[in-house]
């Protein structure tokens, strides 16, 4: 099997993504797995990798078709530049977040055009991103415009081993209970089942948190369990899925951690990212935004403008994202 070319964005220039970039496409696993093109500021690719000491040599290339192939070379796809005299590491800057959105503008050009088989993210500042006018409330609602999807786009996570999706996302905390209906919690257990399949990951057994505490109490906290995530889960047993649940959500992680399941679906996003981050600081983990032509890929991690551009940032996440962007290239 060929391996699949993989448009890899700049992220925020005042953040870390340029210099763990830097530092993944020097690494042999990276190189293995796929053709790693990068989109960005060349000038600012150069500055990262200079910080870095990395051996590879920046290369200025017009498209990302046929390039990323020369394990000696760090492709970068113009896109996204500012004026690199007033770059200020750490800072807000409304141009940084003209510089990110462009950067996804041009990756999912390539995209659409053939030319990338997956995009992996660079870490976005989400301040700066709105600072520069743009209303998206997300990086992977942004996606689904630059795509113009039609919202149907969903997150699967990976830490661990543990494989995670939400059923609700970005939300305010009153929608969640509204938006939690038996179609959404039996959707999710799909597409879950589905990425871990994609993956190889085996066996696959799902697991599906309740909303209330004490998963309801039979009802005594609310009848969400009963009415809405019992039957969704019955329905995906009858489709021939391995869950179980609803389980309380206090004691979820526990029992994921100990192997009961390696698929978690969550009813909202922090019951999932808590411990995702807990778990998941030294441990490589990735973000999946799912449901769009190509997958895209992004670490569970923000821009450490703390220590940006100081050449301390850790890149192995970054490693383990190209790792499964170019394993469930052609899963949309």
């Amino acid at each position: 099997m060929s391996q699949p070319t993989i448009a890899i964005t700049m992220g925020d220039p005042a953040g870390i993504g340029p210099e763990i970039v830097a530092r993944a496409l020097g690494e042999a696993e990276v190189r293995a797995a796929c053709h790693p093109v990068t989109v960005g500021d060349p000038r600012i690719m150069a500055r990262a990798a200079e910080l870095v000491k990395s051996p590879l040599k920046v290369r200025t290339v017009q498209g990302v078709r046929g390039a990323g192939t020369d394990p000696t070379t760090l492709d970068v796809v113009p896109a996204g530049e500012i004026d690199t005299a007033t770059l200020k590491p750490g800072t807000l800057d409304a141009r940084w977040g003209h510089s990110e959105a462009a950067c996804v503008q041009r990756a999912v050009a390539a995209a659409k055009a053939g030319e990338a088989a997956g995009i992996v993210s660079a870490p976005l500042n989400k301040e700066t991103f709105h600072m520069a006018g743009y209303k998206a409330m997300d990086d992977m609602t942004w996606f689904e415009e630059c795509f113009g999807s039609s919202g149907a786009s969903y997150q699967v996570g990976e830490v661990a081993g543990l494989w995670t999706t939400p059923v609700t996302f970005h939300v305010a905390f009153r929608q969640i209970a509204d938006l939690i209906t038996i179609e959404a919690v039996r959707s999710k257990i799909r597409t879950l089942h589905q990425v871990m399949q994609a993956a190889q990951v085996s066996p696959i057994k799902i697991g599906v948190a309740a909303l209330n505490v004490h998963a309801g109490e039979g009802g005594m906290f609310g009848r969400e369990e009963i009415d809405v995530i019992a039957p969704a889960i019955r329905q995906a047993r009858a489709e021939g899925i391995d869950v179980v649940g609803p389980i309380s959500p206090d004691a979820f992680f526990p029992l994921a951690l100990r192997g009961d399941f390696r698929g978690m679906v969550f009813m909202y996003h922090d019951q999932a990212n808590i411990g995702r981050k807990i778990i998941g600081r030294e441990k490589p983990g990735v973000s999946l935004f799912l449901g769009m032509p190509v997958p895209v890929a992004t670490v569970p991690h923000g821009t450490a403008y703390d220590i940006a551009w100081k050449g301390i940032a850790k890149h192995n996440m970054i490693v383990w994202v190209f790792v499964m962007a170019a394993r469930l290239a052609g899963l949309k």
